[in-house]
């Protein structure tokens, strides 16, 4: 087995994610923390050639399973910076590349001495130019100085330069370490001082201000549980290595010679997934922590539509709307019954399915209720015929007539009642701490509703003025949620039925529409609770006849491993 540990020194990880700058990457993706090696062999003026074997031994293993919590999201904010700018220096590049060139054929003369000595004579022209050049450019101007010179150098003042926007995103992850494990390391005792003595040195990971120690380990003994495991059906995407990735890194940095802004990492993008959770862990929800996420898209805000504020209420709304564009494409049609959820003649299916959960940001401190995007959330023990048929639905949707695509980016639009669009993006890997399933799947003895339970049966009156008359109603409630979460596989709670939305940025239940939105149908009663379990229970929680649509939907209570 080999392990790299990486400690974050500063508690806190700097990086962007590769297809959203105002986001941030967590876990590290393995590409990054190859290419930090990589940067790490190449800063020597001699690289060791035994590390290079080493890393291109480490590029051929294979995905690494991630160790890793849970992360913070720090809040993010645009922060204007000087631009450096070039404009009052002549651009010496060029004269740089054709000495380079120069010198390469010279080298290549070898030992025919007539074309080394053309080749010389060359290289000490293009220099002697060069030297010519810079002396002009830094000498001192002599008389008047000219106003087109004199604006160009009171621009480089600090006061005067022109500002840039940027962002620096960044998470605290839960415990500040991450491990990068192989299981198999074939041929490790070659390559192990070698890789040490490379880690050793590296002193960042993503932005500069990312310090981290990073170390070699035979065993994983003090990282957190694995996080994330290569999966081929995985529905989280990570830039990873593969074999060539060593020759693709020096490629590209040939090209750039690390001076050109933009440039894209060469990375495999790989599939990952959530480790199921022991069964003897704790008991869980029949519903898994493997979900498929679309956030919101922020980069269009200048666009009405795009830029739509979607409040909790309309959750119902919105799952109903991915349900039917996941049905409208899928490639079988009628669309099987894990994706529309109900059987072939109409009836409402038996068996656990699909799950569209609108997710709402409530319950942290600048929590306003408004939808940061969807969820899909799969049941545990999910067939791989199923997870395909909703891939499948996914790749047609964003490849429809109304999917707006970029080289980076895929936009769906979420088609609302009253012609209204809620445009969202799917994101590998998400970096608000409301889209991600550790914020709403973690184990807690105590859990609150996000939104309200539909109840499955009719309590009475829960708002009657006769206190006789409301504590009856509420103790048919706590029971028919006892209930529920014995039918999703848990053990039975004490229900607290609440008046009002117990977290920040949730919203009363009177203010959410009827349900089910379908004239003709038994309407639900609605309403928020507390439920304590006897011991930890793991998520996500999804209860009530509007489950599969964005109701029940329960968040754990206090911090992780508090005993409540």
């Amino acid at each position: 087995m080999l392990g790299l540990v990486i400690e974050f020194l500063t508690g806190r990880y700097v990086a962007t994610a590769h297809n959203d700058r105002r986001a941030t990457e967590w876990p590290p993706h393995p590409a990054r923390v190859f290419s930090a090696l990589v940067a790490t062999h190449f800063d020597e003026p001699e690289p060791d050639p035994r590390e290079r074997a080493a890393l291109e031994w480490l590029e051929r293993l294979g995905p690494p399973v991630l160790h890793c919590t849970e992360a913070t999201e720090r809040e993010i904010y645009d922060v204007f910076v000087p631009v450096n700018d070039g404009s009052i220096v002549a651009d010496f590049s060029g004269d740089m590349a054709a000495i380079s060139l120069a010198q390469d054929e010279i080298s290549a003369a070898g030992a025919d001495t007539k074309k080394a000595a053309k080749a010389q004579k060359q290289l000490e022209k293009l220099q002697a130019k060069l030297h010519a050049k810079v002396a002009k450019e830094i000498a001192p101007i002599i008389g008047k100085i000219p106003a087109d010179t004199l604006k160009l150098g009171v621009a480089t003042l600090p006061a005067q330069r022109i500002k840039q926007a940027r962002t620096f995103p960044s998470v605290s992850p839960h415990e500040p370490r991450v491990a990068l494990v192989w299981p198999d390391a074939p041929d490790l005792d070659q390559h192990r001082d070698a890789l040490d003595a490379l880690a050793a040195r590296v002193v960042r990971v993503g932005h500069s201000s990312s310090l981290v120690a990073m170390r070699v380990v035979d065993q994983v003994v003090t990282a957190p549980p694995p996080f994330l495991v290569p999966d081929p059906d995985g529905t989280q995407l990570l830039r990873g290595v593969v074999a060539g990735q060593m020759a693709r890194l020096c490629e590209d940095f040939a090209v750039h010679q690390g001076a050109v802004s933009g440039r894209t990492m060469p990375a495999a993008m790989l599939s990952y997934a959530r480790p199921a959770t022991p069964v003897d862990q704790c008991p869980s929800s029949i519903f898994g922590d493997d979900w498929i996420v679309f956030l919101r898209d922020r980069r269009t805000a200048g666009d009405a539509r795009a830029a739509l504020l979607l409040d909790t209420t309309r959750a119902v709304d919105v799952a109903k709307a991915v349900r039917n564009a996941l049905q409208r494409y899928s490639p079988v049609q009628p669309p099987p019954e894990f994706v529309s959820g109900h059987k072939p003649e109409g009836a409402p299916s038996e068996s656990p399915h699909l799950a569209i959960v609108p997710l709402p940001s409530i319950g942290h401190g600048h929590a306003d209720g408004h939808l940061v995007g969807v969820a899909l959330v799969f049941p545990r023990g999910v067939s791989g015929e199923d997870r395909r048929a909703v891939l499948r639905a996914i790749d047609a949707w964003e490849h429809s007539d109304k999917a707006v695509r970029t080289p980076a980016h895929v936009t769906v639009p979420i088609l609302l009642p009253h012609g209204l669009e809620f445009r969202v993006e799917r994101a590998l890997a998400p970096g608000l701490s409301t889209a991600k399933p550790g914020y709403w799947s973690r184990a807690a003895r105590q859990w609150a509703t996000a939104t309200p339970i539909a109840l499955d049966r009719h309590p009475g009156d829960l708002r009657s003025r006769d206190p006789a008359v409301a504590a009856a109603a509420a103790e048919s409630a706590a029971k028919t949620i006892a209930d529920a979460c014995v039918r999703i596989g848990l053990p039975t709670p004490h229900v607290e039925v609440l008046p009002a939305a117990p977290l920040a940025g949730a919203r009363k239940a009177h203010h959410f529409p009827a349900y089910p939105p379908v004239q003709g149908r038994t309407r639900r009663a609605l309403t928020h609770a507390r439920l304590t379990f006897d011991e930890p229970v793991a998520g996500p929680i999804l209860l009530g006849a509007g489950r599969y649509h964005g109701l029940g939907l329960l968040i754990p209570l206090g911090l992780p491993g508090d005993a409540q």
